[in-house]
């Protein structure tokens, strides 16, 4: 069965609560089916596309692709409820056919960004994108540098070049240079994409870099808020030792090896939340942040991209949301 051929009902809301019994295969429509639901965490779909990796992974690229060219207002119900279990999956598998749809996605504006993948952008879209890599540097590199696309988006393609570094030692060489190189090619890089370029060279332990970063730090590009010179320094050092720093401590998960176990954790997911959606709806942003505990805690309307409440200087998404 193609990816053209398998459809499934883009409402898929006010189904039964149909669950295939223990050890019943599930065909791929009832896996998309129950992938889209909001009313289950749906590790019994996700199990089953596991055992049926071969059909479902074309299906799951082409939903990839879609929404990495879709309009928030053509975007259906049912897809973006299946993207996020998909999205950890297509990781899960390192299937390189999804690695450009996926960074073609990463290089779309905030908005879409937020409504697709919420808190997963900073959180584990760095871990898929590794994961999936096909031996092909450029579409990261060029998402990196493109000024229209999401800052944090951007970022976490740089963490996926540090993962990449690590498990690709061929390609660890052409990485390096790229963030030896990368003041020249983003000369106007906003702040925290700075910050990611400064972990990175701490965490890859390129200490030939110290003086220009050291540099960066006394052009205030970096405010102290964020961090300081020591901070990186400590960093480089950890790495150069091989330890773990906050530079690479994130970087310590490595691939995201069970999708099931890495979603378990999403609050969108427990118990609790599922039970309240049963009285009341909520919107998409809020389903995509793991940690939506911290969103109900805030003032109205405050955004991920806003400063921070608690006075820290950094965005909240960077900050207390974590």
């Amino acid at each position: 069965m193609s990816a053209s051929e398998l459809t499934y009902p883009a409402n898929m809301f006010h189904l039964a609560n149909r669950i295939p019994s223990e050890g019943k295969t599930m065909t791929p429509t009832e896996i998309m089916r129950d992938l889209a639901r909001d009313d289950i965490f749906p590790k019994t779909a996700m199990a089953g596309a596991g055992t049926r990796r071969e059909e479902m992974a074309p299906v799951f690229v082409d939903l990839v692709t879609r929404l990495a060219h879709q309009p928030i207002p053509a975007m259906k119900d049912a897809d973006l409820m299946a993207f996020i279990p998909i999205f950890h999956m297509l990781g899960e598998w390192q299937d390189p056919r999804a690695y450009r749809p996926l960074v073609q996605m990463l290089r779309r504006p905030t908005k879409v960004i937020d409504h697709l993948l919420g808190d997963a952008v900073t959180e584990t879209s760095f871990r898929v994108i590794a994961g999936t890599f096909d031996g092909d540097l450029q579409p990261v590199c060029d998402a990196i540098e493109d000024r229209k696309a999401d800052e944090f988006a951007r970022l976490s393609l740089m963490n996926a070049l540090v993962l990449i570094a690590q498990l690709h030692h061929a390609e660890r060489p052409v990485i390096e240079n790229y963030f030896r190189t990368f003041r020249q090619r983003c000369p106007k890089a906003p702040v925290d994409l700075l910050t990611g370029w400064m972990d990175a060279i701490a965490a890859l332990g390129l200490e030939d870099m110290s003086e220009a970063v050291r540099e960066v730090f006394d052009q205030g590009l970096i405010p102290k808020e964020y961090c300081d010179f020591g901070h990186f320094l400590e960093g480089l050092e950890a790495s150069l030792n091989e330890g773990v720093s906050p530079a690479n401590r994130r970087y310590q998960k490595a691939l995201i090896t069970n999708a099931i176990d890495e979603l378990s954790k999403w609050h969108c997911y427990t118990d609790e939340f599922l039970i309240q959606q049963k009285t009341r709806k909520v919107d998409n942003a809020l389903r995509v942040a793991p940690w939506t505990e911290a969103l109900t805690k805030t003032p109205d309307k405050l955004g991920r991209n806003d400063p921070c409440p608690c006075g820290s200087g950094k965005k909240f998404k960077k900050c207390c949301l974590h």
